[in-house]
């Protein structure tokens, strides 16, 4: 739960933040991922965590960061990089809203629900002081996860860093 909150808060990941380069996730989140680039666009994926990066006068910049939960539902050991492990410890298959609410609270955060959100099925609540995002699992489910549900958290360049 640490991870996640910590992530929202921050709008980072391992003290990385919007804007850095694919050299700087690497040296943090290991060399186990796929690229996916496009002309000036890349995508990074490292199961739990996605980065979208756009060139800017040739170099890559990370714009976007997903922590895609509903993938751990595949398995922990595909989706969840080494050294989040070592430093979060254990993981688990599904983060539920209102402990990850309680605990984001605790350390001064606060969630809005965004009205019209465009979440496909899930509730966008954002924690506007970090300009991050939260989408959790509504009626009906998503995929195979739970209402109630941790579905994905999405870091971004504008929010603060």
């Amino acid at each position: 739960m640490g991870f996640y909150v910590d992530a929202m808060m921050r709008n980072a990941v391992l003290g990385i933040p919007m804007g850095a380069p694919p050299e700087a996730w690497e040296a943090e989140l290991g060399g186990e991922f796929l690229d996916d680039v496009r002309k000036s666009r890349m995508r990074r994926d490292y199961g739990l965590i996605e980065i979208a990066f756009i060139r800017n006068s040739g170099v890559w910049e990370s714009v976007t960061a997903s922590l895609q939960i509903h993938r751990l539902a595949r398995g922990l050991e595909d989706v969840v990089p080494a050294p989040l492990t070592h430093a979060f410890g254990a993981f688990s298959e599904c983060v539920w809203f209102d402990p990850f609410r309680a605990e984001l609270e605790a350390r001064g955060g606060r969630l809005v629900e965004v009205v019209d959100s465009s979440g496909g099925g899930a509730t966008e609540y954002r924690e506007a002081e970090a300009g991050t995002s939260v989408y959790v699992v509504g009626e009906p489910p998503v995929g195979d996860r739970e209402p109630g549900s941790l579905w994905s958290i999405v870091l971004s360049r504008g929010g603060r860093s």
